[in-house]
């Protein structure tokens, strides 16, 4: 069976952006025999191999030079890679074409292109480094969809998070009482009532702080288990240079490193959130029981702040180092347990 000319230049771009494809697999899977492949049977064998593809209708000397390598459809019923286009305007353009099967790529003019053309384009974008990130950076906006996603799970963490910071007031306030009421007026009947109520709530606080725990620990394990299939799909979407330029344990620190970002974006990040709503409430309180003290404490947060500006970067610059050498330290450790024979 020969090999289809579509395919074939398919597989050809594919190898230009350093994306390992069988040409062979692909005829398996898409060829139709002796007819040619259709343009939707090439979008979908360019999407199975990573790209976003989407055909246009255009002349094949006014695409721009940016989405270039593209097929082209030529009238012949095959297809060429549109590799390059130089010049600053059409009179002077040229486009170095490659045809599959062809031990060279040609240099074109424009009319000769147009000439060859079908008027069909078949525009393919990689998604190495994309692909799992929905095409943004990979930095912490990676994590956003997957948090939001579980955004109603999440909500109900902080609403028991709340309760419990609630029933953290109920304890002074219970001593506040003992101390005012019952010790100072021998009130023994008010005492019973309160130790009832101060067990029903520590009971309460006892189970629903047991039910955050699993629903958090639950909804951070299956956010866990989706990250960590879209950074395997992300590392299987990285171009071939990319692990070659460097070594393999250097990349399993830096994967490791998602149970860390993880744990501080649905633990650390969520807690200090709670904390944060619930701090006004805490002023409220205090405010309630003493303005003076209040204004004392509001006084040291300028300080506190200050600090913070002061010592987060010389931590932020640690961490890197020590991250750094850790780096260095698992891809020694890789390397070294991957050629023990040699060593």
């Amino acid at each position: 069976m020969s090999m289809d000319s579509g395919l074939q230049a398919l597989a050809l771009l594919a190898q230009l952006h350093q994306v390992a494809v069988d040409a062979g697999q692909l005829q398996h899977e898409f060829g139709s025999g002796e007819s040619p492949c259709s343009d939707d049977t090439l979008l979908r064998a360019a999407s199975s191999l990573g790209f976003r593809a989407r055909k246009i209708r255009a002349r094949a000397s006014e695409v721009e030079a940016r989405v270039l390598p593209a097929l082209v459809s030529l009238k012949t019923g095959g297809y060429c890679i549109l590799v390059r286009k130089t010049g600053a305007d059409a009179a002077s353009a040229e486009f170095l074409v490659l045809e599959p099967g062809s031990s060279a790529a040609q240099t074109l003019t424009a009319g000769e292109l147009d000439e060859r053309a079908g008027g069909e384009l078949i525009l393919l974008t990689t998604r190495a480094g994309a692909a799992a990130t929905g095409g943004q950076g990979f930095n912490l906006r990676w994590f956003i969809p997957s948090l939001v996603k579980y955004r109603k799970l999440f909500l109900e963490v902080v609403v028991a998070s709340f309760f419990l910071q609630v029933f953290a007031l109920v304890t002074p306030l219970f001593f506040q009482v003992v101390m005012d009421k019952v010790l100072v007026h021998r009130g023994f009947t008010t005492l019973n009532v309160l130790a009832a109520g101060f067990v029903v709530v520590v009971a309460f606080d006892a189970v629903v702080g047991g039910l955050r725990n699993y629903l958090f620990s639950h909804t951070a394990n299956r956010v866990d288990v989706e990250l960590g299939a879209r950074l395997f799909h992300h590392l299987a979407s990285l171009p071939l240079a990319y692990f070659e330029s460097r070594q393999v344990g250097q990349t399993v620190a830096r994967v490791r490193e998602l149970d860390t970002i993880r744990n501080f974006i649905t633990g650390t990040a969520l807690t200090l959130l709670i904390d944060l709503s619930f701090t006004f409430v805490f002023f409220a309180v205090l405010w309630y029981y003493s303005p003076t003290l209040t204004w004392i404490v509001l006084g040291s947060l300028p300080f506190y702040i200050a600090l913070s500006v002061f010592i987060t970067p010389i931590l932020k610059h640690r961490l890197d180092e020590k991250f750094r050498h850790g780096a260095i330290n698992q891809a020694f450790l890789t390397e070294a347990v991957t050629g023990i024979q040699t060593v």
